[in-house]
């Protein structure tokens, strides 16, 4: 039987049963086994992802407490342990949502391919910057083995995603910031904060960062760019991930769409207020022709009328 344990809530009690009947229906997956493997917490966080409406939900899912730097709507969050089984393995699931952009007058998307763009002169990834081909999320059998790397490269941050058409800049700013000798080797949590700043700095904000030794696995909405492959053009998700040391780095840049207030014309029409400022009117014509007829209608015999009538 699956098991859902809510360790926090900061949602409404409609998205919070939304998100834990996610959550259930995806650990009824036969596919998702009882193992806990990488592929295991993929197909969780894409079922649960898929259970939830809305564009801009991320879900993180991990056998450990991965450390995060970023930011969430208010009122979307929700933490939980969950096990598909008895025999299964614990695991911790986050669901949250992305803040949202605040210039209804530039699109967040042409905002980040903007300020990449100021410096797209960086040169390419170098292979040697490069793991083994592997899928964007960590497996266990797909290192690169150290005797294929220098020993001056062997500690250097590496990137295990394919991260073909998103801007030099954008990836190598991100190693740059995981080889920083200033920081500890071991502190984790720092790195992952100064990754977020130093690409919020350049390129905006709304950068998410998860981070952790253990497995973890992101199902997320990216933001997309557009980039030319050959002859064709494609969208890019801005995601990739990275490996500095024993720890490995998801980093995604998405931003809520913007949602511009309602303009004053348009705001909704307060029916009451106005059957009032109708009635206060009636009462004023109705006064006023009694000054200058005996024959009209009393005010007292027309108001009720008019209160009847907006029913």
């Amino acid at each position: 039987m699956t098991d859902v344990r809510v360790r926090r809530a900061e949602c409404s009690k409609v998205r919070r049963a939304e998100i834990i009947g996610a959550a259930h229906l995806a650990l009824r997956d036969p596919l998702v086994g009882t193992r806990g493997d990488v592929e295991s917490l993929r197909r969780l966080a894409t079922g649960i992802l898929h259970g939830i409406q809305g564009t801009s939900t991320h879900v993180v899912v991990g056998r450990g407490d991965f450390s995060l730097s970023l930011r969430f709507a208010k009122k979307s969050l929700l933490y939980a342990a969950v096990k598909a089984s008895a025999e299964a393995p614990r695991l911790r699931v986050l669901v949250y949502e992305s803040s949202p952009w605040e210039r209804g007058d530039v699109d967040a998307a042409d905002f980040l391919a903007f300020e990449s763009a100021k410096e797209e002169h960086d040169v390419p990834l170098s292979p040697s910057r490069r793991s083994a081909s592997r899928s964007s999320l960590k497996g266990s059998s797909s290192r690169s083995p150290s005797f294929l790397r220098s020993p001056s490269k062997r500690r250097a941050a590496t990137c295990v995603s394919d991260v073909e058409g998103i801007p030099h800049t954008i990836v190598n700013s991100a190693l740059k910031v995981l080889d920083d000798t200033d920081i500890d080797h071991d502190d984790n949590d720092e790195r992952a904060t100064a990754l977020r700043d130093e690409l919020t700095k350049k390129f905006g904000s709304f950068w998410h960062v998860v981070s952790d030794a253990g497995d973890f696995a992101v199902a997320s909405h990216a933001t997309e760019l557009p980039v030319q492959i050959g002859e064709y053009r494609a969208m890019k998700r801005v995601s990739m991930r990275f490996q500095k040391g024993k720890y490995e780095y998801e980093v995604w840049h998405h931003v809520a769409p913007f949602e511009a207030s309602q303009p004053e014309e348009d705001a909704p029409v307060d029916a009451r207020r106005v059957a009032r400022v109708a009635a206060l009117l009636v009462v004023a014509a109705a006064a006023w022709f009694q000054r200058q007829s005996r024959d009209v209608p009393r005010v007292s015999d027309i108001v009720p009328i008019v209160f009847h009538s907006r029913n």
